[in-house]
């Protein structure tokens, strides 16, 4: 074993609910960088396997080889209660406890326990000796597992919230899971005030704001030549919070108007069908591209042929709703011009006629209003896609959420 070998242990487990995920890359950057640039030997431990696709091109081997994944089917957990118990009687038992009495005060949710402590129990066996701390990723499901399978191997927990975690019923047991933590992090300030609201005596000391970063070297501006029509470009999964469907008719406004333009998404999701039938509706099929999803390498080419980046963010029906979206921060830093809505964490980036414009969520159009002037006013883009980029630089970097998540991890440790 090399010595930076040796010197990466402790281990930790990253608890994820699937890897490779093209749309949680900031986790996987986030990884690399501890890995990389801290030593830290950190081991992706996932509900589900990602079948191979374009997010595999972002993952080294030694990663890849490192991760522990759930078995797809589930029936095998069953046989393993009493090896669990065996190896770490006294840390399952406390686990157990945890889901017997979490689920007395609610039993509806007893299925979901009972398989969050299959699912660690699991974990507990096929990690190794060299196993001190448990980090989960998203404030649901993975840290109700990331908990129970700390509780199990006697090591350290902690968690990080991002968005959907935050601000819909997904994530159950916070009371719990904030009051055992060593330290957790929400990744916006509009998330940290959520979080102090619901709970402001376990918040104390132990919450921190993380900002998700952007490695500036590959994120750069890049020379571009304005192109005729002008490309608006807008990446996200094609779901109701990112907004698309108000992107399409602000577009169909600007088109009224005899604004030209085109117009390219870059995503998958469930809203693509409905989308593609209101681009149709709208009459925009020759002008809007739905390019599906894209390795990170490839839509970090889209943000060099666009003109300007959108993103329609709503709340949705359910109340879930984007923190600060990264694709934002990669847009930013490679200079293209962003018009985004007033939404949740949003305006902590973009301020108005200096790093982008904001329209009111749900507008198309004051949307189209903002995309119109974002296009034909030179002078505002020229002042956003350098001030943007500042304010990235500032604020942004991704060796400065790693180290501050090294720091965390290491204390912890």
């Amino acid at each position: 074993m090399s010595d930076r070998g040796k010197r990466a242990v402790p281990r930790i487990a990253y608890v994820l609910d699937e890897f490779p995920s093209l749309s949680e890359l900031f986790i996987l950057r986030e990884v690399q960088g501890l890995r990389q640039r801290h030593d830290l030997r950190i081991m992706p431990v996932a509900l589900r396997r990602r079948q191979q696709d374009q997010a595999y091109t972002t993952v080294d081997e030694g990663l890849l080889g490192d991760a522990v994944f759930r078995p797809a089917r589930h029936w095998g957990l069953w046989l393993l209660p009493l090896a669990t118990f065996l190896r770490w009687p006294g840390g399952y038992l406390s686990a157990l406890g945890m889901v017997l009495r979490q689920g007395l005060r609610r039993p509806a949710l007893l299925r979901e326990l009972g398989a969050a402590l299959l699912s660690a129990g699991y974990f507990a066996l096929r990690l190794p000796r060299a196993l001190r701390h448990v980090h989960a990723n998203f404030a649901s499901q993975p840290a109700t597992v990331g908990l129970l399978l700390a509780e199990i191997r006697g090591v350290g927990f902690s968690f990080s919230a991002h968005a959907r975690d935050l601000f819909t019923q997904e994530a159950h047991f916070m009371d719990l899971k904030v009051l055992e933590a060593e330290f957790f992090t929400v990744c916006t300030a509009y998330g940290r005030d959520t979080l102090l609201h619901l709970h402001p005596l376990a918040s104390a000391g132990k919450l921190y704001l993380l900002y998700h970063g952007v490695d500036l070297n590959q994120y750069a501006p890049l020379p571009h030549a304005r192109q005729h029509p002008p490309l608006i470009l807008s990446v996200g999964r094609l779901v109701e919070k990112k907004g698309f469907a108000i992107l399409l008719r602000a577009a169909g406004i600007l088109r009224s108007r005899g604004v030209e333009f085109r117009l390219a998404i870059i995503g998958e999701g469930p809203e693509r069908a409905d989308l593609m039938s209101l681009a149709t509706g709208l009459g925009l099929v020759d002008v809007v591209e739905f390019r599906g999803a894209q390795s990170a390498e490839a839509v970090r080419l889209a943000y060099t042929e666009a003109d300007v980046f959108a993103l329609a963010s709503i709340v949705a029906h359910d109340q879930d709703r984007d923190g600060l979206p990264n694709v934002l921060l990669e847009a930013l830093a490679c200079g293209v011009p962003a018009v985004t809505t007033r939404v949740s964490a949003i305006p902590e980036l973009i301020e108005p006629e200096e790093t982008g414009l904001l329209a009111k969520p749900g507008d198309p159009e004051d949307l189209a209003d903002q995309l119109e002037r974002m296009l034909f006013d030179d002078e505002l883009r020229a002042v956003v896609s350098r001030l943007g980029r500042e304010r990235v630089a500032q604020r942004f970097r991704l060796e400065r959420s790693v180290a501050h998540m090294a720091e965390l991890l290491e204390g912890a440790l």
